[in-house]
């Protein structure tokens, strides 16, 4: 059984993916802080021997309940390696995630205080693997991968027999109130090549992502998102490169963009800019 267990935090929402096998729970992403209760209550109502945390990336809006888990329940906390060391200490990763756009944005205490108030204490990472790894459940067997982009560390699911694929922020419409984060281009979009050969060869029919609110049905409708979200970020790098060219400050650059999408002014988009631009 598959629960997309929703948590609404603005007017966004954030997924913690439930994946109940005969005597194990995996639960994808926690979720923010504010959501804590709400998280704990649902895991409780659960009935599982063994209990799998799988974080998708090490960003505060998917980590905010893992010490609550770890204290209560005490998980097998899974990511990818290149996630371990921003996940084992919050510090490290603020400085490695906002503090990488302080030259153009101004970073200030309402930032941290914000960043810091979606997330509680850091934890340890069980396992941390490269590429990939198998986690066999008994009844399911799933392929967790290493698909950077979004960050670097950033990972998905695949369960080939029941045709279903889990995502983080590789994909999403695009809804959302501020410029996607990117870190790698490169890696964004030969990520978004991996998965849609797997779609293509396994047939996947279901795909779970970390803000869509409902499951992508259909092997079509996901070869679709998948296209929609190549040809976005390819403008989007177009814009960006135009943009550039005539300010040469990439702080102009990256609130003009904010304003032609109608998104609002964060970090988030000076990050992207320079990954899209190679600075």
């Amino acid at each position: 059984m598959i629960n997309n267990f929703n948590m609404f935090y603005g007017n966004d929402v954030v997924n913690s993916i439930f994946i109940q096998d005969e005597d194990s729970l995996v639960i994808v992403d926690t979720g923010v802080l504010e959501r804590k209760q709400e998280l704990l209550d649902e895991i409780a109502k659960q009935h599982y021997e063994k209990l799998f945390i799988v974080i998708t990336h090490a960003h505060a809006d998917h980590i905010g309940n893992n010490f609550a888990i770890k204290e209560k329940f005490n998980p097998v906390f899974i990511s990818n390696i290149y996630s371990k060391g921003l996940l084992e200490d919050y510090e490290f990763q603020y400085d490695q995630i906002v503090g990488k756009a302080k030259d153009e944005y101004d970073v200030d205490a309402s930032t941290r205080s914000w960043y810091f108030g979606l997330i509680d204490q850091a934890v340890s990472i069980d396992i941390a693997f490269y590429d990939q790894m198998e986690l066999n459940l008994g009844n399911r067997q799933f392929q967790i991968m290493h698909l950077p982009g979004h960050t670097v560390g950033d990972l998905g699911i695949i369960d080939k027999e029941n045709k279903l694929l889990i995502v983080s922020e590789l994909i999403f419409k695009h809804s959302r109130e501020m410029i996607i984060y990117i870190e790698d281009y490169k890696g964004y979009l030969e990520s978004l090549d991996k998965i849609e050969a797997l779609v293509n060869d396994y047939s996947i029919n279901t795909m779970l992502t970390a803000h869509e609110q409902e499951p992508i049905c259909g092997k079509d409708n996901i070869l679709d998102i998948i296209d929609y979200n190549r040809q976005y970020i390819n403008k989007l790098k177009d814009d960006y490169q135009k943009l550039y060219q005539q300010n040469k400050s990439l702080r102009e650059t990256a609130a003009q963009i904010c304003d032609m999408y109608s998104k609002s002014y964060t970090f988030d988009s000076v990050i992207t800019g320079k990954a899209l631009l190679g600075l």
